[in-house]
């Protein structure tokens, strides 16, 4: 899937018609498209969780989101990065980090606790380089609030 190259072929809004050469993927938006990659990332999510019994997680194409204790939660999130790479050749470079509960209550507090994991685990190196995106209030994902009432 990811490895095939393509030609887009679109009209902007007065009309005129565009192509685009693609090296991988599909079209963003493309209904198509969008089952086509949940399809073909659900068995390595399948694989991920499976191995991890004290997480749940729910996943929708490269939206994923694990439920579990932190040092739990980050290695689901490393293996699941090697995975993904290694099953279909897709790079994940963003992590978003919802932290609920009331002991951590302000985001620096939240965002020393994933560096402090990520130094103590050697194994969690691969997600260092991730643009990590730390939230004690809540996470937005495709236009959906999720944690907070806003």
């Amino acid at each position: 899937m990811q490895g095939t190259a393509s030609t887009l072929h679109f009209s902007d809004y007065q009309g005129l018609a565009y192509k685009s050469a693609c090296s991988k993927g599909g079209q963003q938006g493309d209904a198509f498209e969008t089952g086509r990659f949940a399809v073909t990332t659900l068995p390595s999510f399948v694989r991920v969780f499976a191995r991890h019994a004290a997480c749940t997680g729910a996943a929708m194409c490269n939206d994923v989101f694990i439920v579990a204790p932190l040092a739990e939660d980050f290695a689901v999130a490393a293996e699941l990065k090697q995975v993904l790479k290694q099953d279909l050749d897709l790079e994940v470079s963003k992590l978003n980090c919802f932290f609920l509960g009331d002991r951590i209550n302000d985001d620096d507090h939240a965002r020393a606790l994933f560096q402090n994991a990520l130094q103590a685990n050697p194994q969690l190196a691969s997600l260092s380089d991730m643009d990590a995106g730390i939230s004690t209030t809540g996470l937005r994902v495709p236009g959906v609030p999720i944690g907070t009432d806003e």
